[in-house]
């Protein structure tokens, strides 16, 4: 697709109260305040109940953000009204197992369902004038991108990277190894002395 531009892959923005925290310390602070609190709404939920019962799914439970992965933002350029692009976009994301559920005039929403309720992909797409933006899971976004570019055959077969040239070194490379070999010059010069 010659008019189409697709920029990099970016992590979406989170939601306005977290914005300002790291994900990190997002987890973090879910986990100290979250976890206390679940296993005492569990311990009152069931008194009689060993507390090992409790609080070892409740342990096993905080593992559980971390197998999802993170959500991304993609965005699709084209020279023509964006609009268009949509149906490409429906038979690409068909061909990749997601199914159309919600749809407007600006908003589009996809849904791959998983092995459980709880794993189900959800794809968003918004329709701005001459640019689509893609929301959902990073590696989603990357076959997609992958698919729609034309590149999706030579995706799933890697073929390993030819090793670097030396045209392909950096400056900094280069004059690192400029050096070296002066250094080992004045030392077999010193070692002939």
């Amino acid at each position: 697709m010659k008019s189409v531009m697709f920029s990099e892959i970016v992590q979406a923005p989170r939601h306005a109260a977290l914005r300002r925290l790291t994900p990190l310390t997002a987890y973090g602070l879910t986990l100290a305040v979250g976890t206390p609190l679940l296993v005492l709404a569990l311990r009152a939920a069931f008194p009689d109940a060993p507390l090992a019962i409790i609080v070892l799914p409740v342990l096993a439970g905080i593992a559980l953000p971390l197998c999802a992965s993170a959500p991304g933002r993609l965005d699709i350029s084209t020279r023509f009204d964006a609009c268009h692009m949509r149906t490409t976009l429906g038979t690409t994301l068909g061909e990749m197992g997601f199914i159309e559920t919600a749809a407007g005039p600006e908003r589009i929403r996809y849904v791959k369902a998983g092995p459980g309720a709880w794993r189900a992909q959800a794809v968003s797409v918004r329709i701005r004038g001459h640019a689509l933006e893609v929301t959902g899971p990073i590696p989603t976004l990357r076959t997609l991108q992958a698919a729609l570019a034309g590149t999706a055959a030579s995706a799933l077969a890697p073929v390993s990277a030819p090793a670097a040239r030396h045209s392909d070194l950096s400056n900094r490379e280069t004059v690192a190894a400029a050096m070296q070999i002066s250094d080992n010059a004045e030392r077999v010069a010193g070692m002939a002395e």
